[in-house]
């Protein structure tokens, strides 16, 4: 692994504690694309296990990886609004995977790193944001396991809500960053997957964002498995779930999307 610039200077937006970074896991030989991995953790620490652990899979699939350790708002209860630092680190995630030469590049995130993967494909970034082109920042495909998606109704997770707008949030941020209500035909192909059971992030989240894509004409596959907590990463754990298949079946759907060796 190596560790990559991410911002050459000062991060634009709210700047936290412990400043973003970017840490690149080259595949073995010359790969098509690469992914950008946003682990989980509630907009409040970042969970290993969904970061390393997975770039180094998808390195075994001839991948290049990248894990992105955007800035959270720490584990006390935001004081103040973290958003939108993530979105901003994620952008240039992308942007630097690209001008390193990867052909495409996909985001990959889960949970709370789910919710934002799915808020970089569905934003529609304004002047504002930097002289940059916006589509330079748009990942050419998704993945999303266990996301966040809404963050106004019952199957919210308040504690990423909280995190992420701060205690002064309001329900039109809520709505604005709700990923389902943002999505095009512009979205990028998506795989989601999330189990039934999972009471943390009901799986609702997915089935409304999968339901959004299908009304765009926007491509996705989605899988719901019947048991699993919530956070099982690569779920390849001593106790078997259905949901160890995820893995197989995204290396499948990865592959379809032009991501791999290069031949």
């Amino acid at each position: 692994m190596i560790d990559v610039p991410l911002w050459l200077g000062t991060p634009p937006g709210p700047a936290t504690g412990v400043p973003p970074r970017l840490t690149y896991y080259p595949a073995d030989a010359p790969a098509t694309g690469a992914v950008v991995v946003c682990p989980g953790g509630a907009y409040s620490t970042l969970a290993e296990y969904e970061g390393a652990d997975v770039a180094e899979w998808l390195v075994t699939l001839g991948i290049d990886a990248y894990v992105l350790h955007y800035r959270v708002a720490g584990e006390e209860a935001g004081r103040a609004a973290l958003h939108p630092a993530p979105l901003y680190d994620l952008r240039q995630a992308v942007r630097v995977a690209r001008e390193r030469g990867a052909g495409r590049v996909a985001v990959m995130g889960f949970s709370a790193g789910g919710h934002l993967t799915a808020t970089l494909a569905t934003d529609a970034p304004t002047d504002a944001d930097g002289p940059a082109d916006a589509r330079d920042a748009r990942p050419d495909a998704i993945v999303l396991g266990y996301p966040v998606i809404d963050l106004t109704g019952a199957h919210s997770h308040a504690w990423s809500r909280r995190q992420l707008l701060g205690p002064g949030g309001t329900e039109k941020q809520a709505t604005a960053l709700s990923a389902h209500l943002n999505v095009t035909a512009e979205t990028p192909p998506a795989f989601l997957w999330h189990t039934a059971a999972d009471e943390a992030v009901p799986a609702t989240n997915s089935l409304r964002f999968a339901d959004a894509l299908a009304r765009a004409g926007t491509p996705y596959e989605l899988h719901v498995f019947p048991e699993g907590e919530h956070g099982l990463g690569l779920a390849q754990g001593e106790e078997k779930v259905a949901a160890s298949a995820w893995p197989g079946l995204c290396a499948t759907w990865l592959a379809a999307q032009g991501f791999g060796p290069r031949s």
